[in-house]
């Protein structure tokens, strides 16, 4: 057990310095040159991170329910830990599948119908899945973290939605890789944002948020990133639309 809990405590420590790194290298690419070299260069090592991120947030969140279980902490006992546990799985399969759809849709953008792998689906529906898990359990076993994991785990089911119909009709809309692309990086980030903000600030700052602000750092991100993506996909998609006629 002692094994276990060292590797766990290792995978945490490169999560967390990942997560640093990449919440850092995500804000270059919001001011650089769409395209230009920084924001290529930045944008990579932001994926890069993201991907140690969420594989290692779906593994600690795994060896942390199997602890729990060693340790003689069932479910009933102490619900909110396996609540927590259970987000940041959720959390890390759903930010990893949004990053790779931000990937996938710029490596296929000149052959759209490529975009549909095998593998690719596959994370679409397990996006989907995730999130429908997380809402039954946050129905099925009640407690102080259900009311955050009600609110946030439908993010995967949008996330899945749009990756499958993309997939299937990859033409539909004109620069429609764009748009994905720009959304899934831009909610990558958001899920950064939250992470840092749950697990990350509090400790950095030694502080407690009680009563109804206890929820805030759980939701701000999305409250943010939501509007953030809706607003850049209107604006880009008007400047696409207006230059349209004039490149035809």
């Amino acid at each position: 057990m002692t094994m276990v809990m060292l590797l766990l405590q290792a995978l945490i420590f490169a999560h967390v310095a990942t997560g640093f790194v990449g919440l850092a290298a995500f804000w270059v690419p919001v001011f650089a040159r769409k395209g230009g070299r920084t924001h290529v260069r930045a944008g990579r090592v932001y994926v890069y991170c993201a991907y140690v991120v969420t594989l290692s947030a779906v593994t600690v969140a795994a060896g942390r329910i199997v602890s729990y279980q060693v340790q003689g902490i069932g479910l009933a006992d102490q619900p909110d830990l396996y609540g927590i546990s259970l987000f940041l799985g959720y959390l890390g399969l759903v930010t990893f599948a949004t990053v790779r759809q931000g990937i996938r849709v710029l490596a296929t953008r000149r052959a759209p119908e490529a975009l549909r792998t095998p593998f690719h689906e596959a994370l679409g529906w397990a996006s989907v899945a995730s999130s429908v898990a997380l809402i039954a359990f946050a129905l099925t076993v009640w407690s102080d973290v259900s009311p955050i994991l009600l609110g946030l785990s439908p993010i995967g089911l949008f996330t899945g939605r749009n990756m499958l119909r993309l997939m299937r009709n990859p033409g539909a809309e004109r620069m429609g890789w764009f748009y994905s692309h720009l959304g899934s990086m831009i909610g990558g980030g958001i899920a950064f944002h939250t992470a840092f903000a749950v697990f990350g600030v509090q400790r950095l700052w030694d502080y407690q948020l009680a009563g109804p602000l206890a929820v805030v750092p759980w939701i701000l991100p999305t409250v943010v990133g939501l509007p953030a993506i809706a607003i850049w996909t209107r604006r880009y998609r008007r400047k696409f639309n207006r230059g349209a006629p004039a490149r035809a």
